[in-house]
């Protein structure tokens, strides 16, 4: 092989190579926000303003939720323990529950916590993000957002939210 074809050849890989190497970029597909507090004692609500549109996915493929908002926990004084989780739903067209996304399955995922004094203090601002889609069929979705109460908590309270969905 003559030098000439040798510089070629490496010429032409690196080209591939800085051209193979583009960077991935998020798009988002859904997204809502709602200022406003809220407030639950019982039960496990839909957050308020925490339902996206509704969006078109491809069969198994993937989509990002992002939930954060500012929170508190009511608990009695001395209750350090107490929390408030929220599961990230997705719902079909028919708004039935396809899937809850993981980390956010069942009440053993503290989003917020007491911190011990009784009434709502102590405020916070998480979030949390998820997987979506595979698995799913193609359809039509959107995400939903509930919490619930755990150990004692006797009130949750949530404010400043917002729920990004992106691929």
């Amino acid at each position: 092989m003559s030098i000439n074809t040798h510089w070629s050849r490496l010429a032409l890989a690196a080209a591939l190579a800085i051209g193979g190497a583009s960077q991935a970029s998020a798009q988002s597909i859904a997204a809502v926000t709602n200022p406003t507090n809220f407030t639950f004692v019982a039960g496990r609500p839909v957050l308020p303003g925490m339902v996206t549109p509704l969006f078109a996915n491809a069969a198994n493929r993937r989509f990002i939720v992002t939930f954060s908002a500012e929170c508190a926990v009511n608990a009695p004084a001395g209750n350090n323990g107490a929390w408030t989780d929220v599961d990230i739903q997705v719902r079909n067209a028919a708004n039935v529950v396809v899937a809850v996304l993981q980390p956010t399955v069942g009440p053993n995922g503290a989003f917020c916590s007491s911190n011990g004094t009784a009434g709502f203090d102590g405020w916070s601002s998480n979030s949390v993000t998820a997987v979506g889609g595979v698995g799913l069929p193609a359809g039509v979705y959107r995400i939903v957002v509930t919490a619930g109460l755990n150990a004692g908590a006797t009130g949750g309270w949530y404010g400043e939210r917002a729920l990004v969905v992106s691929r």
